[in-house]
């Protein structure tokens, strides 16, 4: 009498019962290929995480470099707006004077000419670039252009 559908199994040592059906090497193979897909997904995930670390450390720098140019930014503005300023720059840049007064040009000799030219007047507020400017070098310095 024998038992019809019933499974042929061995005894493989303390692992217990393995179907004599599945060889050892595609259970070794199944095994180490859904080893590999767990590491390639959790690999991925790791690196992606670790690429948005850096992107957001990036962008808090240029976050912070942006609130303090827009704070200089404003100093200049409030600066714009009083008299005095005013009176400088159109007296430094503009080369304007006020009604009875003389303007002189003192030239300095270059240590290497004996005469120097006569310089124009400046065109910037100040020496420091402007925003765009500023803001275009931070853009470059970090997309690494």
């Amino acid at each position: 009498m024998g038992h019809s559908g019933a499974r042929t199994v061995a005894y493989s040592g303390r692992h217990g019962l393995i179907p004599r059906r599945i060889p050892r090497w595609i259970l070794s193979l199944a095994v180490l290929g859904l080893l590999g897909a767990v590491v390639f997904a959790f690999g991925t995930s790791f690196l992606q995480v670790y690429r948005l670390k850096r992107e957001a450390a990036r962008l808090l720098q240029l976050k912070q470099d942006l609130i303090e140019q827009n704070a200089q930014l404003r100093e200049e503005i409030k600066l714009l707006h009083t008299p005095g300023y005013i009176e400088r720059i159109a007296r430094e840049q503009l080369g304007l004077v006020k009604p009875g007064e003389i303007a002189l040009l003192i030239v300095r000799p270059r240590a290497e000419t004996r005469m120097a030219a006569p310089r124009g007047p400046s065109r910037a507020i100040s020496d420091r670039p402007s925003w765009a400017v500023r803001v275009w070098r931070t853009w470059l310095r970090w997309f690494g252009f």
